[in-house]
Formats: structure tokens, C-alpha cells, sequence
């Protein structure tokens, strides 16, 4: 088995379920449409830049693998042992830090019905364009 570092150029293509991607090795040797292996439960597309190992099981780069997509540039830095993060190419992160899940982004856009279990601290302004309904009757209590 043979394995070396791999530059994606960014050009991604799905064909039934899976992704191949495109890219050089480390001197330069190009390969194209090559099998992306991802995790169950995961997925990404990794820009033009980000690193990754291909590997050849038989030694025959026409059955090469890509595994990894990393940006070298792009990734979160610093944080603490244990911890994990999804990012994208836009700075936006969601990280798992010790009791913590941290939310990154200049918009957050949920889909769907949301459930608090526990208190909702707002620091900050609340603009709702439905209507607010007060179950426990607490509004009569509200002053301006």
C-alpha cells in the first residue's frame, strides 16, 4: 500500500451516494475523480487548498482513495483536548468545548419547532414576527 499527501483543487463531483474529488500529489502528479471515503453521519466538501492522504490498498492509483479535507487555513486552532468542531470555508463554527456547545455565526436559521428545556438568557433584543403566547399567564406581569 502506498500513501502520500493530496491537494484538493475543489472540484467535487457526487455520482450515487459518494463523492470524487480531484487534486495533485506532492509533487505534482494530478489526479482526478478519485473516491472520497467520509464518515457515517458527515459530510463536506473540502475547497481548493485543503489537505488530505491518498492512498493506493494495491499500490495502483486507479484504485486510490482520498481520506481527510482538511484547510489548513479554514480549521479552528487552540481549542482544548477532547473537544470537536464542525467549520466551513466562511469562519462558521459549531464546537463541542468541555460542558459547552458553542454556535459561531453571524445568523442562526433553525428549521422546525424549538424546544428549551431550562431558562433563555437573551442578551440582546427579541423581534418576532408571529405571536407570542404566554401559557403560564406571566404577561399581565410585563412593563415597559
Amino acid at each position: 500500500m502506498s500513501g502520500k499527501r493530496f491537494e484538493f483543487d475543489g472540484s467535487i463531483d457526487e455520482r450515487g451516494g459518494q463523492q470524487f474529488v480531484s487534486g495533485r500529489g506532492v509533487y505534482g502528479d494530478g489526479y482526478t475523480r478519485i473516491h472520497r471515503i467520509e464518515p457515517h453521519g458527515f459530510m463536506s466538501n473540502p475547497i481548493k487548498g485543503a489537505k488530505g492522504l491518498l492512498i493506493s490498498p494495491n499500490g495502483n492509483p486507479d484504485e486510490a482513495y482520498v481520506l481527510g479535507g482538511e484547510h489548513p487555513e479554514k480549521r479552528p486552532a487552540g481549542l482544548p483536548g477532547g473537544s470537536s468542531a464542525i467549520y466551513d470555508a466562511n469562519g462558521n463554527i459549531i464546537s463541542l468545548v468541555g460542558t459547552k456547545i458553542r454556535l459561531v455565526a453571524p445568523l442562526f436559521e433553525f428549521v422546525g419547532d424549538v424546544t428549551i428545556k431550562g431558562n433563555l438568557n437573551v442578551d440582546g433584543n427579541i423581534h418576532a414576527t408571529g405571536t407570542i403566547i404566554d401559557v403560564a399567564g406571566n404577561t399581565n406581569h410585563h412593563t415597559h
